[in-house]
C-alpha cells in the first residue's frame, strides 16, 4: 500500500528522477569519500550512512521503464551510493560493470550469502580474476574508511576468490582455472588445504549417493523376487491368472531403476 502510494505520487516517472537527485545530494557523504580521482569506487565507501539511504533504494526499486532506470543507475554512480547502482546494475544485467566496481569496493562480503554477486559462467570468473590482477598493479589504499585495512571487512584478493571459486566450481575444475589465468602461484597452503577438505568432501558425498542407491536397487531387486518366486497356483487359488507379460514386467523394473539413477555413479 505504501509503495502504491508512493509510486502515484512520483508520476510522471520524470519526477522520480527529480526526487532521487534530491535524495542523493542531501546529507550525503562527500564525493572524495566515495570516489577516486579516477571516478572508481573507495574502498568500502559502500558502507558510508547516506541520510535519506532508504527512500532512495524505495525510489529505485518502483517500477520503472528501461531509459528511467538507466538514468538512475547513472545518478547513483555520479554520486557514489553504490548499494542502489548495484542494485540498479543487477536488475538491467550490467553484470561486467558491477563486478568492476565490487572489486574497487574491496569487500568479500558483497559476494557471499544469498544476495551475493557471485559468477555465474567461467567467463565471469576469469573477468572476476583479470580485474584482480589489474587492481593489484595500482597503488593500495593506505586507510580504510574505519581506520587500519585489517580493521574492515575481507578483502578481495586472489586468495579469497580462489577459495570461494573451489568451493562454487570443485577444487580441480578452480585449479584448473586458476593456471590457465596464471594465478596458481599466488595462492597458499590455506587454499591447498581447503581444496584438500573440499575433495574429502565431495568424495563422501559420492559415497553417500552410492549407498542410497544400492538401497534402492537392493530393495527393488527383493520386491521383484517375491513377486517371480510366487507360483502361478498362488494367484489361482485366490481366482486369478496373471496376464502374460505380467511377471516379466518385474524383470525390467530393475534396469528402470538403474536408468533412472545412472548419474549417482
Amino acid at each position: 500500500l505504501r509503495s502504491s502510494f508512493l509510486e502515484s505520487l512520483l508520476q510522471p516517472e520524470s519526477l522520480r528522477l527529480d526526487w532521487l537527485l534530491l535524495a542523493v545530494s542531501l546529507d550525503a557523504p562527500p564525493s572524495t569519500s566515495t570516489m577516486d580521482d579516477e571516478g572508481y569506487p573507495r574502498p568500502h565507501s559502500h558502507l558510508l550512512s547516506w541520510g535519506y539511504s532508504q527512500l532512495i533504494l524505495h525510489l529505485i526499486k518502483l517500477p520503472a521503464d528501461f531509459i528511467t532506470k538507466e538514468k538512475m543507475t547513472d545518478i547513483c554512480r555520479s554520486c557514489g551510493f553504490w548499494p542502489g547502482y548495484l542494485t540498479l546494475c543487477l536488475e538491467l544485467e550490467r553484470r561486467r560493470e558491477a563486478f568492476t566496481n565490487i572489486v574497487y569496493l574491496n569487500d568479500m562480503s558483497l559476494m557471499e550469502g544469498d544476495n551475493g554477486w557471485i559468477p555465474e559462467t567461467v567467463e565471469e570468473w576469469k573477468l572476476l580474476l583479470h580485474l584482480i590482477q589489474n587492481k593489484s598493479t595500482r597503488p593500495a589504499p593506505q586507510e580504510s574508511l574505519n581506520g587500519s585495512l585489517s580493521d574492515g571487512p575481507s578483502p578481495i584478493n586472489v586468495e579469497n576468490v580462489a577459495l570461494l571459486l573451489a568451493k562454487a566450481m570443485g577444487p580441480d575444475r578452480a585449479w584448473s582455472l586458476l593456471q590457465e589465468c596464471g594465478l596458481a602461484l599466488e595462492l597458499s597452503e590455506k587454499f591447498t588445504r581447503t581444496c584438500d577438505v573440499l575433495r574429502i568432501a565431495e568424495k563422501r558425498q559420492r559415497h553417500l549417493n552410492c549407498f542410497r542407491f544400492l538401497g534402492i536397487v537392493n530393495n527393488t531387486t527383493m520386491n521383484m523376487s517375491i513377486q517371480i518366486c510366487l507360483p502361478d497356483t498362488t494367484f489361482s487359488s485366490c481366482g486369478y491368472t496373471p496376464e502374460s507379460g505380467i511377471l516379466e514386467s518385474y524383470d525390467n523394473s530393475i534396469f528402470n531403476v538403474l536408468r533412472n539413477h545412472h548419474t549417482v555413479l
